[in-house]
């Protein structure tokens, strides 16, 4: 059994002592009021996070000032009357054996011109790859906001927080002046390197001022903004000794601004650790502990980064709404019982399926502490049932999950000899291997939870209502569009997108992928990634426009690299024996003897089942795409809540 001992080593921040070398990294979650102040949301979420044994959590990015809001829900400290609601956060992190920070923060040029009313400002008038240009700051308002920096901590220390974290990193107001792209001062505020961090030196001052130098607090750099002109880790490494000796008793390293941001919450293209070398460049050059951060999935990644003196602490960001246990699970020898995080960004970044509320993919919990007590288990049902669920995929099994925690005699049927449906299939794209490590931590779960697995069983209607379970959830999934879907069908030769990931389809160059919605941009990369000559045909404008933010640039980029040819607009009416045709531009043309061409149209649901059942004395609920075809969120999401209410 791993012991995990720099793991689970004490540590210290300052006069701050700390339990283990876990850190929860801030991570914005939009659970303030209009008023931007703490609600219970936000406390259970805090409180999960504090009983999992995390060593110290900080506070999501909190505004020091109103013209510093990103968001019309971000959490603010810029008034006397906040501290109450704050003081109840604190209050009940420390109740559940936590300790606590609050990250101060200023929007600067990425402040939210539609909540604080004006434009935005920042150090310079500097506008990058088309973004809004901001007003530059005065001498007048840059001594407003130190001060408001000071107050901040001030408020924090006075509503019960264990220290501050001052955020300079990410492209908000403390980037922008560290940074000699966006700072192009030459004032006693920008110029050379020493200038550029005279704000992060007089907040720290004003911060100190009011709460004594004693007070935890240490700050957040960026030290890659992976853009032209901008800091790298050469830089970073010149600064960051300078902040340090200006006070701040750890510096916390991240990267990136606003338009790199995909390598600061990386998805699941980039490797775990990916910003580890950054935190250890830092270490060798300043003597106050360093927090790495960075796609730190698994308690082995953290105790090597720590083992190895890469950083001090470790910080853990999506790993943390995937699994609050993180902490407990590793230290008690039962990692392999960790939720894994899939790094799809779905619903801690993208967040269209959560009306903008902090949520995860694959732990339907998160988001949702104060109205699901005690999950998966919760509240006892009345009386145990019998309950079947038709469908091994995320959906079907996350619904057996709870359904089996909370006290059910659950039995899963799956007519396939593996489990995951279509999930299955999205983890052999390239890059979405970690996909089927969560479908193993599933089988493993139902397992454990006492839920009963049959494989290659085959569902019908007669052998359900044989079975005659008090509750049937229906998770029979989806199935890929075929030609029919086509305006003018297809006479000619085709596979399919479910096909090519199988690697059940025989595809010879040129390649012609025929995508609806996006759905074809990944079949395009794994086509591309075994050296075919890959055209992707979208009917839409945009080539990935169901793909979250982070994954879709490192998805785009990658299909330049492969020489992808990427033609939207392209709608394919149909197929015959010589080839493709295809409306664009309000017109109509061909492509003649393509090599192979694939389908990826999008998919229906499979809802045969519930169809045939569908007036039968059987109480039937159904989940995820066999409801209607979206994804991985929706269903895992839907099975959880079909258990729960059993």
């Amino acid at each position: 059994m791993p012991h995990y001992e720099a793991l689970f080593a004490p540590g210290q921040i300052g006069g701050l002592a700390l339990p283990n070398r876990i850190i929860m990294a801030p991570m914005g979650s939009n659970f303030a009021d209009e008023n931007h102040e703490v609600t219970n949301r936000l406390i259970a979420y805090h409180v999960a996070r504090a009983a999992g044994g995390v060593g110290l959590q900080i506070v999501e990015h909190t505004a020091v000032h109103p013209l510093g809001l990103t968001g019309a829900h971000m959490l603010a400290v810029y008034d006397d009357a906040m501290i109450p609601g704050l003081r109840r956060l604190t209050d009940a992190v420390h109740e559940a054996g936590g300790r606590i920070a609050l990250q101060l923060q200023h929007g600067g040029r990425q402040a939210s011109a539609d909540v604080i009313g004006q434009r935005p400002i920042a150090p310079s008038a500097v506008s990058v790859r088309g973004g809004g240009r901001p007003e530059k700051m005065t001498e007048e308002q840059i001594r407003e906001v130190i001060d408001a920096f000071g107050e901040g901590a001030r408020r924090a220390r006075e509503a019960g927080f264990d220290g501050v974290e001052v955020h300079m990193a990410h492209g908000y107001l403390g980037c922008s002046f560290l940074s000699p792209l966006l700072n192009r001062r030459d004032d006693d505020w920008g110029g050379d390197t020493q200038r550029r961090t005279r704000f992060g030196r007089e907040v720290r001052r004003a911060i100190a001022e009011r709460c004594g130098d004693e007070f935890p607090c240490w700050c957040r750099i960026s030290a890659d903004e992976f853009i032209d002109q901008g800091t790298d880790l050469d830089e970073a490494r010149r600064f960051a000794p300078m902040l340090a000796e200006a006070g701040y008793q750890a510096l916390h390293v991240s990267a990136a601004i606003g338009e790199t941001s995909r390598y600061a919450s990386a998805p699941y293209y980039i490797e775990p650790g990916h910003l580890l070398p950054l935190a250890a460049g830092i270490r060798e050059v300043v003597d106050v502990p360093v927090i790495g951060v960075g796609r730190i999935l698994t308690p082995d990644l953290a105790e090597r980064a720590l083992a190895e003196g890469m950083c001090d602490f470790v910080a853990l960001g999506r790993a943390l709404l995937a699994d609050p246990q993180w902490p407990a699970k590793a230290r008690e020898g039962r990692a392999e019982e960790i939720i894994p995080c899939t790094g799809c960004n779905l619903g801690c970044s993208d967040r269209s399926y959560s009306d903008g509320l902090l949520q995860c993919t694959v732990n339907p919990f998160t988001g949702r502490e104060i109205d699901w007590p005690g999950y998966p288990g919760g509240s006892e049902p009345e009386r145990k049932l019998r309950v079947l669920v038709v469908g091994a995929g995320p959906g079907g099994m996350q619904a057996a999950i709870v359904a089996a925690h909370r006290g059910h005699d659950v039995t899963v049927w799956e007519q396939a000899g593996d489990v995951g449906g279509a999930f299955r299939l999205a983890a052999m794209a390239p890059g979405k291997s970690v996909f089927a490590d969560f479908l193993r931590w599933q089988r493993e779960e139902l397992e454990r939870a006492g839920a009963h697995l049959q494989t290659h069983t085959h569902a019908t209607d007669e052998s359900v209502l044989q079975f005659d379970p008090d509750q049937l959830i229906v998770a029979t999934g989806s199935r890929p569009l075929t030609s029919a879907a086509l305006p003018y069908g297809a006479g000619g030769r085709f596979v399919l997108s479910d096909d090519v990931l199988k690697g059940d389809a025989e595809v010879t160059s040129p390649v012609f992928v025929v995508s609806n919605m996006g759905m074809g941009a990944e079949i395009a990369h794994l086509l591309a990634e075994q050296g075919h000559a890959v055209t992707l045909l979208e009917s839409g404008d945009d080539p990935a426009p169901l793909v979250p933010a982070a994954p879709r640039a490192f998805l785009l980029e990658r299909l330049e690299e492969l020489r992808v040819t990427i033609r939207t607009g392209h709608r394919v009416l149909g197929l015959d024996a010589e080839g493709i045709l295809i409306e664009a531009d309000g017109h109509e043309t061909r492509v003649d003897d393509p090599g192979t061409v694939v389908l990826a149209l999008g998919r229906r649901s499979d809802d045969d089942l519930a169809s045939a059942l569908e007036g039968a004395r059987v109480s039937m609920t159904v989940i995820g795409d066999a409801h209607r075809p979206r994804h991985a969120q929706a269903a895992i999401h839907e099975g959880a809540l079909a258990g729960r209410d059993i």
